[in-house]
Formats: C-alpha cells, sequence, structure tokens
C-alpha cells in the first residue's frame, strides 16, 4: 500500500485554529489497541445538534445536550477470529469486532496500526466485504497534526450483483481539547477525522459509484475506544449519519 502527505480535509465539524489552542496537545498512545475479552458498550443518540458551523472555533466540544436513544444501545466485544463463523474468509485477521447489531468487523492488528480486512453484515442488508488490499483504519501513537494517506481495495456482492471497489482514506489529527457528552466530561482529548473515498464498480453493468464516509472520533488516554463516534456516509442514491458513544469500557 502506499502513504501519502494527505491534502486539507472540508470538514462538517469545526476546523480548529492553532494559534488559539490553550491546552498541551495529548499524544493519544492506545487509540482501538484493542485485546481479545475487551467489552465495549455504546449509547446510540440522534443527529439532530450534531452539525456545529466553521465558525465556531472553541476546543470544547460540547455535545451533552444530544437526544440520547435510551432503548438502543450497542456491545461490542472483541473477540478471536476463530470464534465467529465467518473467520475463513478472513484468514489474515487476528481480531475481530463483534457487535450486537450482527456486524462483525475483521482487524489485522500490530503494534502500531489497525487494518480492516474484512466486514459482515448480518442483519438488514447483508453483506460482506472483503479487503483485497486491506484499509489503515488507526494508528499509534497519533497526535495533532499527524496526517497519513492509504489506499485500499474491495470486493462484495449485493443482491446478485458483484462489485469492485477503490479508494484512499485519509487519517488526520485536527484538534484537541474538552469533551462534554451526555453522560460525562472528558478532557485532554484529541478528535482524529477519518476521510474514505471509495468508487465501486458494478461489475455486470460496468458503472461506478463514488461514496464518501467521513468519521470523526474522539479519544483520550484512559480509554482504547473512541469517546464519541460521528459517521456521515453519502453517495448518489443514499446518505446516512450516525451518533453514538462510550457507556463503559471492559
Amino acid at each position: 500500500m502506499k502513504t501519502s502527505v494527505t491534502k486539507t480535509i472540508q470538514l462538517i465539524l469545526p476546523v480548529l485554529p492553532i494559534l488559539s489552542l490553550k491546552a498541551q496537545s495529548p499524544i493519544i498512545n492506545k487509540a482501538e489497541d484493542f485485546t481479545i475479552g475487551k467489552v465495549l458498550i455504546f449509547q446510540e443518540a440522534t443527529d439532530d445538534i450534531v452539525n456545529i458551523t466553521a465558525k465556531d472555533n472553541s476546543y470544547t466540544w460540547d455535545f451533552s445536550k444530544i437526544k440520547v436513544l435510551s432503548s438502543k444501545t450497542n456491545t461490542q466485544s472483541i473477540v478471536s477470529p476463530e470464534t465467529t463463523p465467518y473467520h475463513d474468509l478472513f484468514p489474515n485477521a487476528n481480531l475481530v469486532e463483534k457487535n450486537s447489531d450482527g456486524r462483525y468487523v475483521y482487524v489485522l492488528k500490530n503494534e502500531n496500526e489497525n487494518h480492516l480486512v474484512g466486514f459482515v453484515s448480518t442483519k438488514g442488508n447483508e453483506i460482506t466485504i472483503k479487503y483485497e488490499d486491506p484499509m489503515l483504519f488507526i494508528k499509534r501513537p497519533i497526535q495533532y497534526g499527524d496526517s497519513i494517506s492509504d489506499e485500499f481495495s474491495t470486493e462484495y456482492s449485493v443482491r446478485g450483483m458483484d462489485f469492485k471497489g477503490k479508494g484512499i482514506v485519509t487519517i488526520k489529527a485536527d484538534g484537541y481539547g474538552k469533551l462534554l457528552l451526555p453522560n460525562k466530561k472528558y478532557d485532554n482529548v484529541l478528535r482524529i477525522v477519518i476521510k474514505q473515498v471509495q468508487y465501486d464498480t458494478l461489475l455486470q453493468y460496468s458503472t461506478v459509484t463514488k461514496t464518501e464516509t467521513i468519521i470523526y472520533l474522539w479519544f483520550d488516554n484512559k480509554h482504547t475506544a473512541a469517546l464519541l463516534k460521528i459517521t456521515e456516509t453519502k453517495s448518489d442514491f443514499y446518505r446516512n449519519k450516525t451518533v453514538e458513544f462510550l457507556l463503559s469500557e471492559n
């Protein structure tokens, strides 16, 4: 895979100017440094008030008033690939994020990076995605100003239609400060923005679709999991946004 210095990302959430930073930028050493047996619980919330204009230069991200969907939580168990029903499809994975909503995320993890090698969804629109060229998802350690890009490729089928995809992912740590959530306040938090741009070719008709996904993650040095995740995906035919924050990590 190739890496390169990334271009500036046009953000939905606030771009944070260097001159106004007051606290020292944290170096995050354990971002998604998961081990087998860890259990994470995330609370889902609505996206009604998560859009912040670019004029907001505050380094306190205040999400304390987002609407919590109290009946909707997601439990993510970190398990060995051999304990899952799809491990034969992804022989290079060494851990799996098994979600209570029916998603399996197959990961190749080393000391400094996590790569996505496969994805299976067993509910709703069932889909299995193989990353022929795995996608970099996180690096360790990471601090404000770090930026890296990586190419990836996929293949998958949906309802009898076969797809091949390729794209580029950009990871950038673009700000730090305080994070206010409905259940807790966090200091010394680093925000990481992951932008994925993918082009999928429908093989039966040779048509190409562009999909763009932006994921905002907030980390501190007391947790391996993201404290808050905001994900927005859009294409010509689809648009979706999800919000969830960490309730517990054991």
